[in-house]
């Protein structure tokens, strides 16, 4: 329930900026969408979905808090996000402890509950609690910027683990949102997928080297995170994994179809999306792919623009895309 109230918060949020947007321009204007706005809801998503991979797994395969522990560091260690690779993931339990912190490694497993900001704010204990009474939530607090080494303010927004009794996060400071221009929708939706596949790409490359002696572990474990992960209000918002053959290894949509060899599908134009999909990951190693497909909202075949990615370290490459919806 709560991470569907997230859900609509963040749907509400957008169709807000564009209502305003649109009402205040011109129609030959572009309609903008403030960067920083594209920032928050780019945070908000890839948390929710690192918080909901962790916790299925959790939930289906790991129960022994070590183990968890070492899924946690194999899926965010070397995860990096957001332009300049400023986005990075945290874990700490809601008693206080450090579980991962891909920025500081040094801190894992020390007690935090007691740190404070130079104008004596408890931010960890901040974090705390709106993991544990509300789910998510943003904390606002100042904090050195290990970029720029100057204190200045910082947004966290972070997401409940409930399996695990922990929660997921990540930030930005002020600096990052100056400067930058407003993106239009079309902009909007490509930077959010290319760092929501970008996330989960190199999480499962982490995966898939930490436990390269159970390939089978792997597979369950990519199934088990994308068929638990939607973050979108209107069919799109999933993940799908592919080999470089063709065979579907995950999809968040149709579960049905893995097992499945797809490189000869065709879409109602007679593209081999699959096929394009492979071409573009070989020869660019990520980027966008236009197509069509069928929308699991209203089950109709509509215009799609997919970003993919290849996991590292595999023959593997995961995706998702937005449906053009009306055009």
């Amino acid at each position: 329930m709560k991470k569907n109230l997230l859900l609509l918060a963040i749907f509400v949020l957008t169709a807000m900026v564009f209502t305003s947007c649109k009402f205040n321009d011109s129609p030959s204007t572009p309609v903008l969408t403030p960067y920083k706005t594209t920032l928050e809801r780019t945070i908000m998503i890839d948390v929710v979905n690192i918080g909901s991979a962790l916790n299925s797994v959790y939930l289906d395969l790991i129960s022994d808090s070590t183990e968890r522990t070492k899924y946690a560091e194999a899926l965010l260690s070397n995860t990096r996000f957001l332009p300049d690779d400023m986005g990075y993931f945290y874990v700490e339990s809601l008693s206080g402890y450090c579980i991962v912190d891909a920025a500081v490694p040094a801190i894992k497993g020390l007690y935090r509950m007691d740190q404070t900001t130079p104008n004596g704010q408890y931010y960890v204990r901040d974090m705390i609690n709106a993991a544990h009474y509300r789910g998510h939530g943003w904390v606002n607090y100042d904090f050195k910027n290990p970029v720029t080494q100057k204190t200045e303010k910082k947004s966290g927004f972070v997401s409940a683990i409930p399996a695990a009794e922990w929660y997921v996060g990540s930030g930005y400071y002020a600096s990052e949102t100056e400067g930058k221009s407003g993106l239009t929708e079309n902009a909007r939706e490509d930077f959010e997928y290319q760092w929501f596949v970008h996330t989960m790409a190199q999480g499962m490359a982490g995966i898939s080297a930490a436990y390269a002696e159970d390939p089978e572990f792997i597979s369950r474990a990519y199934k088990t995170m994308v068929h638990h992960i939607n973050f979108d209000s209107h069919g799109s918002g999933y993940f799908f994994v592919y080999n470089l053959h063709g065979v579907v290894i995950a999809h968040g949509a149709t579960p049905s179809l893995e097992g499945k060899n797809l490189i000869d599908y065709q879409d109602a134009k007679g593209n081999f999306v699959i096929q394009q999909l492979i071409d573009k990951v070989i020869a660019d190693g990520a980027g966008f792919v236009d197509y069509y497909w069928l929308d699991p909202a209203d089950q109709q075949v509509e215009s799609k623009r997919a970003y993919v990615e290849k996991i590292q370290g595999t023959d593997w490459f995961v995706g998702s895309g937005f449906y053009h919806v009306g055009q």
